[in-house]
């Protein structure tokens, strides 16, 4: 279990990957050990790529959906204080957009998007500008759920702001989800050392889960999955 995560909310993201997630994830490493691990190569050089060249400013978007990030206790983390400083950013830079910070409990009492809240109001970002989802788990349920509450996201590009080593997914999970994403990095720029060589290594395994499963879903007709990520 993640430090930090209450118990009851760990189950529910291990309960919603289901049967069909867990074979998905069988069938991916299969793959993986059938191409002698080239397909996850070329998707973690995917994955380093983007998280290299995304900007940080001069992005345009009528929203700025910002992705939640496992909160400490209760209090912003320092990867999700750099997401939130960037939203901050652009937001200065254009004060008729309008924010949409997205994630549920995963600390304490308090949901990562409402935390988000408290952290951009205190640092002057008035109320009127700021929106919440706070039901959602995991990325592909911030995407879902901020389709869901703000129908414009559907058909308009905006602005999705979050860390460079997370960008690749979750631009695939947005498209995935008939969005239109415009990347946004938290970082400056990316400071490759172990710790964030493993994170791109990890988001690369995931990235090839997703796309295997939508993939196997589209050949066998799997409608069931194909509705969970679409």
């Amino acid at each position: 279990m993640k430090p930090g995560l209450a118990p009851e909310r760990w189950f529910a993201r291990q309960r919603g990957i289901g049967w069909n997630g867990a074979a998905m994830l069988v069938l991916s490493n299969l793959v993986l050990l059938a191409t002698a691990g080239l397909s996850g190569v070329w998707l973690y050089y995917r994955v380093w790529r983007i998280a290299r060249g995304t900007p940080v400013s001069g992005i345009e978007g009528e929203w700025i959906v910002v992705l939640g990030a496992r909160l400490i206790g209760d209090a912003v983390g320092p990867g999700y204080a750099r997401r939130l400083r960037r939203a901050a950013a652009l937001y200065r830079a254009d004060p008729r957009r309008r924010v949409l910070l997205v994630g549920g409990p995963t600390g304490g009492a308090i949901s990562e998007a409402e935390c988000g809240r408290e952290f951009l109001r205190a640092s002057g970002i008035p109320a009127p500008a700021l929106f919440v989802e706070d039901q959602s788990l995991n990325t592909l349920d911030n995407l879902r759920h901020a389709r869901r509450l703000r129908a414009e996201l559907r058909d308009r590009p905006f602005v999705l702001v979050t860390s460079r080593h997370h960008l690749a997914r979750s631009e695939a999970l947005a498209r995935g989800l008939a969005l239109h994403p415009r990347l946004c990095a938290a970082e400056d720029r990316l400071d490759l050392n172990p710790l964030t060589v493993w994170r791109l290594g990890r988001e690369a395994y995931y990235l090839h889960w997703y796309r295997v499963g939508k993939a196997w879903s589209r050949w066998t007709g799997n409608r069931r999955n194909l509705t969970r990520i679409s």
